[in-house]
């Protein structure tokens, strides 16, 4: 019996193989005839192409397709380690985006209809604007204390709760929906931010440490104050995310409260010391006593080794919380109580209400809806 192989496009075979995210010499290790697929002088089998297509997360028959279906995500202005520009993107990452994308479609439509005003700092500042003296009127509008540190013991969820208060999403999540096994890389990205019709949504990666958690959640919201979101011009790429860096650091330690809470003592000591009282990591504590004047760039190079050297900022661990507290992290808690308060009133659908929670099933859907109006499970 002859091997069914299968003809694919080759505009085809390479936009499937760069849907998988997955590097070239990994690629030839799962396909070793991988060049002559490219070249025609061979092509994959049935099996073969069935494996390509559950790489990319793409229906099989899409592969046989003359051209791509479910465009690719653009994704320019992520933050990244090292704040390094992206290539290509992985599966699990564009799945995260367009779930993102697909929740904030239906909020925004959801919002409008029922008189709900999207966030007003969106769009208030430009980057000719001082971002030290942005970050201070941002924290006055979401009602933070001037001159002082974020406040609590959990400043991203403080933040967080502030930011949502004033109407924007807010999903922190490790993986890609509730499926633990694919977990999100912060080597890929950190955070990203989309809009819709002036609604918002910012996305934060928990797979980093949570003082780096608490860097991204505020340079986000610096996105949101510029307008610009995570899906914008290659050309304002470096200029925005240092804008934004700059806001970050502003609004999570601002200069007043560094001047006050700053002794001239052993500089390794000042930069741990206020490192925890302001939830940033030492070295960007450090740089940032740099950007205020507090040391010198000179001194600080000095000592930033001796930084890196030392304990790391760690991830969190720990026993998983319960489900639904879950689900109102990696979702949001503003559209998980949308969404439920809708589905229990009949303004949408049993179906696309679990979808958007991520419920498997009406008992799970039944189980968050009534922990969000309080009854027991």
């Amino acid at each position: 019996m002859s091997t069914v192989r299968v003809n694919i496009q080759p505009h085809m075979l390479a936009w499937a193989l760069d849907s998988t995210g997955l590097p070239e010499a990994e690629l030839e290790k799962r396909f070793p005839k991988l060049p002559q697929w490219r070249s025609g002088e061979s092509r994959p089998t049935l099996p073969q192409a069935r494996k390509l297509a559950k790489l990319a997360r793409i229906p099989f028959g899409r592969l046989l397709l003359d051209e791509p279906t479910g465009e690719r995500v653009g994704v320019t202005d992520f933050r990244t380690v090292g704040n390094r520009a992206m290539g290509n993107v992985s599966a699990d990452l564009r799945e995260t985006i367009r779930a993102s994308q697909n929740r904030l479609a239906w909020y925004a439509d959801f919002a409008a209809e029922e008189g709900i005003a999207p966030p007003a700092m969106y769009a208030s500042a430009t980057v000719g604007n001082d971002p030290a003296e942005a970050a201070e009127r941002t924290r006055e509008h979401l009602g933070i204390e001037r001159g002082k540190p974020l406040p609590g013991s959990d400043k991203v969820a403080e933040l967080a709760a502030a930011m949502e208060d004033d109407g924007i999403l807010v999903a922190r999540n490790s993986i890609v929906g509730n499926t633990t096994s694919r977990r999100l890389s912060v080597g890929e990205f950190r955070g990203f931010t989309i809009e819709d019709g002036g609604y918002v949504l910012v996305f934060v990666n928990t797979a980093d440490a949570k003082t780096a958690q608490l860097f991204s959640l505020a340079h986000e919201l610096g996105h949101v104050v510029l307008g610009r979101t995570g899906i914008s011009d290659h050309s304002e790429h470096a200029e925005v995310e240092r804008w934004c860096n700059r806001f970050a650091a502003a609004l999570i330690a601002p200069a007043e409260a560094v001047e006050r809470l700053y002794t001239d003592a052993d500089l390794l000591d000042s930069v741990t010391r206020l490192s925890q009282r302001f939830g940033l990591s030492r070295e960007a504590m450090l740089w940032r006593l740099v950007e205020l004047g507090f040391t010198s760039r000179e001194e600080a190079a000095n000592v930033v080794g001796l930084l890196k050297a030392g304990p790391t900022d760690q991830c969190e661990s720990g026993g998983a919380p319960p489900f639904h507290v879950l689900v109102r992290s990696r979702v949001g808690g503003r559209f998980f109580d949308t969404v439920t308060h809708a589905w229990s009133h009949g303004q949408i659908t049993e179906r696309d209400a679990a979808r958007y929670l991520g419920a498997s099933s009406y008992a799970s859907l039944s189980k968050l809806a009534a922990v969000q109006h309080g009854k027991a499970v």
